[in-house]
């Protein structure tokens, strides 16, 4: 009965001060929130005020006490750092004028303390820009209206008393935890006689309620969250929004360098696009060729190397004429004989001579003649057996292909060097449509980085090669191509349409792969539009269909808008 009675006892007190450490720790204010609900990034855009005519568009943003503000072209976007700018700022008594103060990086700043008391101010600005001066109103409201007196938000009343509850929550559960503690050891001094597993019961009894006390963290107050809140996210920062546009805050833009032109309608040539193969001009161009088989031999001034320029006439290399063992013995077997003969027609020639008066006199003659023509056929038959061949220039222009190197054994016609005239190129393409060689009005080269090459239109076949009909047109000027590459031509006809011409960097593709254009709908705003166009040249496009006249359409940076997400 003893026994029991003391297990009865420990149980008694180690029950009490469960429930007293229990309700301590538990002890949780109105508004604690036990989940793991991660907290909503909350943020904010910087109080600013957008305004626009149709000369300037101007943003201010207000941080403090300071307005920054962004003066930029209606029609282009581009940044304008010299002007002169009034603001007349609204208040409740008289109004506040201050003047805008340039900035070295382009933009003007305005500093007052009225800008950091909360409320909404009516602004009106006087700018003037060179010869253009024109008036601008905005409204721009900072902070949150003021609360009304003993209306308290009920976050803050549960902050308040969250603090003033959460460290008297502290304290009372370590006196709940000293409270167990010594009523286990009060049973272990009352008991110390007792078997030692009544010991061990009131020992689990002490642990037990030890292993109850949580960590610092877990005291709450009233409206505590034990989650890390999340860093608020910045809204000054470029963003795409639900409905597709972007929201791109003028810092940004003038980064990015966002440009725009205002469209207007008109009416463009529709266009066909080739293409076509660069090939050298027959009157422009040339190559050099050996008549005969050799091994090379450089000048004095060595090979000439690509790119090099050349006149008409400049010997470029020589080839030393080369002959078989066989043919060359030919060569020198002739060509004793031939000295043979000559010695033999010298010395006849000179007996005749000494008998004139008594010797018909065409004899003499014709001794003379045979050694005349010995003696020119020895002359060509000596150089044969080592002769070389000069390679001169054909016309006067730059070495576009060189395959030779000293010491080369070459044949007969292979082409040893190409020589162009950079400036008079052609372009030749293929058209399927008989009827396009007399509906040119006029064609251009699309060229890298956006850029193209006015064409002049030289001819069109009257024969089909495989299945088309050849054109072939003329370069302007000296352009970056090379013989034989593969080109993009735009042909203009003499038909035409209505569009909105703009630079062909406008169009852009968006996920669905359509193509679209950014249109400048705000200040800070841009929205994309779907497009139809057709090419103008390698520079310019028009847009049939998407777009309306007077709209401001992105003509540089709109890749870059295109990544915003």
């Amino acid at each position: 009965m003893k026994h029991s009675s003391l297990i009865t006892s420990s149980f008694r007190s180690f029950m009490v001060s469960f429930a007293i450490t229990a309700s301590f720790f538990a002890y949780a204010g109105p508004g604690h929130d036990h989940g793991d609900e991660a907290p909503t990034a909350t943020g904010s855009a910087s109080p600013r005020v957008s305004t626009h005519s149709d000369l300037f568009e101007l943003v201010g943003i207000v941080k403090q006490n300071k307005m920054t503000i962004y003066l930029d072209q209606f029609g282009t976007n581009e940044p304008i750092s010299k002007a002169d700018i009034e603001i007349e700022i609204a208040t409740d008594k008289a109004p506040i004028k201050v003047k805008a103060v340039a900035e070295t990086d382009g933009t003007f700043s305005v500093t007052n303390d009225i800008l950091e008391k909360a409320g909404s101010y009516a602004l009106s600005f006087t700018v003037s820009a060179g010869k253009d001066t024109d008036l601008l109103a905005g409204e721009v409201k900072i902070g949150s209206e003021p609360k009304a007196a003993g209306k308290a938000d009920a976050h803050d009343h549960g902050r308040e008393h969250d603090h003033a509850h959460t460290p008297w929550a502290k304290y009372a559960g370590f006196a709940a935890l000293a409270l167990s503690a010594l009523a286990a050891v009060w049973g272990l001094l009352r008991w110390r006689k007792r078997s030692s597993r009544t010991v061990l019961t009131l020992a689990a009894s002490a642990l037990a309620t030890f292993l109850m006390l949580p960590s610092e963290s877990a005291f709450a107050g009233p409206g505590h969250d034990h989650g890390d809140a999340a860093p608020a996210a910045s809204s000054d920062s470029p963003k795409r929004q639900p409905d597709g546009s972007v929201f791109l805050p003028k810092p940004s833009q003038r980064q990015l360098q966002v440009r725009t032109i205002v469209v207007k309608s008109e009416a463009v040539a529709q266009t066909v696009e080739l293409l076509g193969k660069v090939i050298a001009d027959p009157n422009a161009g040339g190559k050099v060729q050996p008549l005969q088989a050799g091994r090379i031999e450089t000048t004095s001034r060595g090979l000439p190397n690509l790119g090099q320029a050349v006149r008409k006439g400049d010997v470029l290399a020589i080839v030393r004429t080369t002959v078989s063992p066989i043919e060359r013995a030919n060569q020198g077997a002739q060509s004793a004989e031939l000295r043979s003969n000559l010695e033999l027609a010298r010395k006849r020639l000179a007996r005749l001579e000494q008998l004139e008066g008594t010797v018909p006199q065409k004899d003499i003659e014709s001794a003379r003649a045979d050694v005349q023509s010995l003696g020119a056929r020895a002359a060509l038959i000596a150089p044969s057996v080592s002769t070389s061949e000069s390679l001169a220039a054909p016309i006067s222009g730059v070495i576009a292909a060189s395959n030779v190197v000293a010491g080369q054994v070459v044949d007969a016609r292979e082409v040893l060097f190409e020589i162009i005239d950079p400036a008079r190129l052609m372009i030749e393409a293929t058209a399927f449509d008989a009827a396009l060689s007399s509906n040119i009005a006029a064609a251009s080269l699309a060229l890298p980085d956006n850029q193209s090459l006015k064409l002049n239109f030289s001819g069109a076949g009257r024969s089909l090669r495989e299945g088309a009909i050849p054109l072939q047109f003329r370069t302007s000027g000296a352009a970056p191509l090379a013989v034989g590459q593969s080109v993009k031509l735009i042909v203009q006809t003499k038909s035409q349409t209505q569009g909105f011409v703009v630079p062909t960097a406008s169009i852009v593709k968006n996920p669905s792969n359509q193509d679209i254009v950014w249109i400048h709908t705000g200040e800070e705003q841009f929205a994309a539009r779907p497009v139809r166009w057709i090419a103008l040249d390698g520079s310019r496009v028009a847009i049939v269909d998407g777009i309306k006249a007077d709209e401001r359409v992105v003509t540089q940076g709109a890749a870059l808008l295109n990544q915003v997400r």
